[in-house]
């Protein structure tokens, strides 16, 4: 890539909605507790933007866990799918 188009590309900030719905499902997940769920749960009640956040978080967690299988769609040699 050429300097001028690296510097072309503007920095976009993280979002911290996603970063907190991040936070929130790793703990959920890793550590699965009435605690962590109820977390999540009120956090998604203070914003429409948060259950955005989280809908983006599980997004990016489905397709990392596609990635990882190597799954291609009409490759009938991959192994079926597990749940994580």
């Amino acid at each position: 890539m050429s300097p001028d188009a690296m510097n072309s590309r503007r920095h976009v900030p993280s979002d911290p909605a996603f970063s907190e719905a991040w936070r929130l499902f790793r703990e959920l997940h890793d550590a699965p507790s009435l605690q962590s769920a109820e977390k999540l749960v009120v956090w998604l009640g203070r914003d429409a933007r948060h259950v955005r956040a989280l809908d983006e978080t599980l997004t990016l967690w489905a397709l990392a866990g596609a990635a990882m299988v190597g799954s291609v769609p009409g490759d009938g040699s991959c192994q079926e799918p597990t749940l994580q």
